[in-house]
């Protein structure tokens, strides 16, 4: 139980970080030295994972943010999810979601690309933002769950090594 507590506290704070650094890109990019030196470094780093097309991308303080509406919806929205888990989960051992919900969270992304690249529907920043955000709430679940089971299998496997040599 306790490990479980350090991966989750971990991986929330390593969400916090990704999401400050996004935030973070666009405040520093108008100050001098090594802040602004940072900022160029963000949006190059974050330029690896989203095409950051400015008419696409929310801005802040006049800038645009590091990523995409929908990327930085992803991002926020895994935030929110993932602090929403203590409120949501009951048993000790957090179980995959099932594989249905993915597949539910990902289809409004998955509509907003396709009926816009048949010229079916405008899609706008909000569709952009609400389908991400929805995915990135809802992966959260899957992440977090993978990252349990994958670490309580490594501490299952070397207890019972450990368990078997002696």
């Amino acid at each position: 139980m306790r490990q479980e507590g350090f991966i989750y506290t971990v991986l929330l704070c390593a969400t916090l970080l990704w999401c400050f650094a996004i935030l973070a890109a666009p405040l520093f990019i108008v100050s001098d030295g090594f802040l602004q030196s940072s900022s160029e470094f963000l949006y190059h780093f974050f330029g690896r994972v989203c095409h950051q097309f400015d008419e696409r991308s929310f801005h802040l303080d006049g800038q645009k943010l590091a990523v995409c509406a929908r990327c930085s919806s992803i991002y926020f929205g895994f935030f929110l999810g993932l602090l929403s888990v203590p409120i949501f989960r009951r048993r000790p051992a957090m179980p995959f979601p099932p594989r249905w919900i993915l597949f539910a969270a990902v289809l409004p992304m998955v509509l907003d690309v396709g009926l816009a690249v048949f010229n079916l529907h405008e899609s706008a920043l909000w569709t952009r933002a609400l389908s991400g955000g929805v995915f990135g709430l809802i992966v959260s679940y899957f992440i977090l769950a993978g990252f349990l089971a994958a670490f309580r299998r490594d501490s299952d496997d070397c207890q019972s090594a450990t368990a078997a040599h002696f």
